[in-house]
Order: structure tokens, then C-alpha cells, then sequence
């Protein structure tokens, strides 16, 4: 496959006048769903592994969160209903006889995930809505008397040993999509994930307990001007009245001031925290468990970060929900994960600012999509080009190892 290279003459990402960065939380409810989606199709993953040998056909990226009800009150409050989980995708269902019991792997990720997140939560107030089903979606078409030779007739189903051979769909793209890979990071967009991965470090709980997991950061920088502005939750069980809740506030803010000024020590700069507070009318960020996921907001696979970590508004990205996908040849989530590395690859050897562009037509092999091409931010010789095309053609000629370091949760497409 021939890599299409070409060259944007631009500036450096760090060097650009404007520029908008986002991260939600692992608290979230949308990181929620993404890093649910993830941990329940590698464990089911893992299961078929060691159970057949292959990773039989799934897919969950379609998990969402209906948010529960609770009454907060400064040194307490209570969960007034409960917080839903709505399990939307498809699972091969058995192999032969043997019936697999998906919903328990999925179950038993869901509990085990938010007894990390929200360890005073009851385990009670989580309700897990089977929503799966096991049809094999369109393109099966049946002759006159009911018979198809499609062999996606039964295309979440294992009958036999030679039905397992299938579940690698041959290596075959199974979506048209396009995903988009870019390496460095900008200094704003470590800035916003630091102050994201400080707050929710097991180190920063230990020593302030009352911060809860929901925190989002967003941060504009303008020439000069850099500006963050965070929501961060309190847990109320650890805030006695609102001197105590603007006082622990306080705290946090200067954290995330000491944080930024490490990577712009030259810049104007500002930091704003909860600023929809309004304590005459009782409105804060206060909470019981530490999301808002406890008072009725929604979260759903795909509408929280990107691969990176963050939401990177002033560049090129892309818009798939990678988590959740199949591992083995969804390309959404393949192709992400392929060009991130690409991207990093070309940066780590060149020091090249690069974009990849990833784009498969269904029913290709994966190791010859539609398209692979690299933006260039300057122009470089043809021995650099021919480098990065050999660069492309490694890693995308290396895909299952890459679909294995995906299932064991070595490779990430989303940052938890």
C-alpha cells in the first residue's frame, strides 16, 4: 500500500495565536460509558481467548447512562433512585450448546468499575438494563425457499469449529469510516489532561477525599492569555457549610494555578472553578458520590474525549466512538489506535508534526484500506517520505498484535 504524503505549511501547535482544548473527567458520565464499553468487551474479549481461542463477535459501543436522583446536603445527603445503565449492542450468545453468560462478565465490570469510581456508593442504586441482542445486521439476502449462502446469517452465533474461524470476520474492515491521528500534543492539551489526571490521582484523593471524579477542564489560549476553567465536584460528606465548601474550593484552585504555571511560566493567566455557584440560592457543585451522574445527567460511548485524552477543538479529529468497537476488525477502533501510533512513530523519528488520516471501505482487508495519508506541517525530501511510508506499512502489516495489546488494555483509545 502507497501512503499519500502531503504538506500543509503551517505552524508549530504550540506556536498557533488560538486555541481550545477540553477533557472530561473519568468521573464524566460520557468517560463513564467509554471506559465501561472498553473494560467489558476486553473482558469478554479475554474470556473467548481463553474459553475458543478467538474473539468471538461483539460489540457495545453503543452503551449509555441514564442518570439516578439524590438529595445532597452539606455532611451527607441520600440516592433517591438509581443510576441505569443501558447495555445496547450484540454478543455471540454460544458456542455449540454451551450458552455464554455475557450479561455476567458485563455485570460483573460494571460493579467492579464503579466500587473504584464511587466507593460510597451502594452497589444497590446501579441498575443494569439488558438492552442486547444477537441479530447480524443488513446484507443477508434469502432465495425462495428461505436458504442464504451469506455467511453472515448467523453472524453472532458459533455453532461449530468452523463457525469460530469466522468470528476474525478474515481480516476484513467491517465499517466505511475514517479516523484522524495526530502527534505532539499541544502544551495546552497536557495542561488541561494534568490538571484532569492530578486531581483524579489516587494521590490528590488521599490527601483531599472530598474531591470528587466528575471534573471537567477547559482551556482557551489567546497569544499570550491562557485561560482554564474547571467544574470540580465536592463530595458533601466531607464539607461541614459553605465557608468550608469556598475554603476547599480555594485549595483546588491554587492546585490548578501551580499546575499551569509549570508549563507557561511567560503567560497571563487565569483560572475560574465552578463558576455557575451561586450560594444564595443554594446552587454548587456539591454532591453525594462525586458525578453528576447521581442527579440525573446522561452519558453515552463516544461523546467524550478522543484517543488523546482530550477534545481538541482547533484541530483535526476524529468523530468515531472507537470504545467498545470490536477489537479484531471494527476500524473505527482499529484504525485509531493504528494511526496513533503512526503519528507518534513519524514524530518520535522526524520530529515532524504529522496528522494521519485512516479511511477503510468495508469488506477490505485491513492490511490494505482505502487510505492511509499524512499531513506534514513543512516540506521534507523524498527519502523522509519514503520512511514514513515504510513506518505506515510496519505498523498496519502488525495490526493483530496491536488488536491484542487493545484487549489487554496495553493500548488504550480512550485515557482510562
Amino acid at each position: 500500500m502507497e501512503t499519500f504524503i502531503f504538506v500543509k505549511n503551517k505552524d508549530d501547535i504550540n506556536n498557533i495565536s488560538f486555541e481550545v482544548v477540553e477533557t472530561k473527567g473519568k468521573g464524566h458520565p460520557d468517560n463513564i460509558c467509554d471506559t465501561l464499553a472498553e473494560k467489558i468487551s476486553s473482558n469478554y474479549s479475554n474470556y473467548c481467548i481463553k474459553k475458543y481461542g478467538v474473539i468471538l463477535r461483539h460489540m457495545i459501543d453503543k452503551l449509555s447512562i441514564l442518570g439516578g436522583g439524590s438529595i445532597v446536603r452539606f455532611g451527607g445527603g441520600e440516592m433517591i433512585s438509581p443510576i441505569r445503565i443501558l447495555i445496547n449492542g450484540r454478543f455471540t450468545d454460544r458456542y455449540g450448546d454451551y450458552k455464554i453468560d455475557y450479561m455476567k462478565i458485563v455485570k460483573n465490570t460494571i460493579e467492579e468499575y464503579f466500587k473504584e469510581l464511587f466507593p460510597i456508593l451502594d452497589i444497590k442504586n446501579i441498575k443494569i438494563i439488558d438492552n442486547t441482542h444477537h441479530n447480524e445486521g443488513p446484507g443477508v439476502v434469502y432465495n425462495e425457499n428461505n436458504i442464504t449462502l451469506n455467511e453472515r446469517e448467523k453472524f453472532f452465533e458459533a455453532v461449530n469449529e468452523n463457525d469460530l474461524k469466522k468470528h476474525s470476520n478474515k481480516f476484513r474492515c467491517n465499517d466505511t469510516s475514517t479516523t484522524v491521528s495526530y502527534y505532539p500534543m499541544s502544551n495546552l492539551e497536557k495542561t488541561v489532561l494534568k490538571v484532569e489526571e492530578t486531581l483524579n490521582s489516587d494521590e490528590y484523593k488521599e490527601k483531599y477525599p472530598w474531591v470528587g471524579t466528575d471534573i471537567k477542564v477547559m482551556g482557551i489560549k489567546k497569544n499570550k492569555q491562557i485561560e482554564l476553567t474547571s467544574c470540580v465536584p465536592l463530595i458533601s460528606k466531607y464539607v461541614e457549610n459553605l465557608e468550608d465548601y469556598i475554603l476547599k474550593l480555594e485549595l483546588v484552585k491554587k492546585d490548578i494555578l501551580e499546575i499551569v504555571k509549570k508549563n507557561f511560566k511567560n503567560n497571563n493567566i487565569n483560572i475560574y472553578v465552578n463558576t455557575r455557584d451561586n450560594y444564595k440560592n443554594n446552587d454548587m457543585y456539591l454532591t453525594l458520590i462525586g458525578s453528576a451522574i447521581e442527579s440525573g445527567d446522561e452519558g453515552a460511548v463516544g461523546r467524550g474525549n478522543r484517543s488523546r485524552g482530550v477534545i481538541p477543538f482547533s484541530r483535526n479529529f476524529s468523530m468515531e466512538a472507537a470504545c467498545g468497537k470490536n477489537p479484531v476488525y471494527h476500524t473505527g477502533k482499529l484504525f485509531t489506535a493504528i494511526g496513533d501510533i503512526i503519528s507518534k512513530e513519524i514524530y518520535d523519528k522526524f520530529k515532524l508534526e504529522n496528522i494521519v488520516y485512516c479511511t477503510s471501505r468495508m469488506g477490505d482487508f485491513i492490511y490494505n484500506p482505502w487510505n492511509v495519508s499524512v499531513e506534514l506541517n513543512k516540506e521534507v525530501d523524498v527519502k523522509i517520505k519514503n520512511e514514513i511510508d515504510k513506518i505506515v506499512n510496519k505498523v498496519i502489516k502488525n495490526h493483530y498484535e496491536i488488536t491484542k495489546n487493545i484487549v489487554s488494555r496495553k493500548i488504550k483509545v480512550n485515557n482510562y
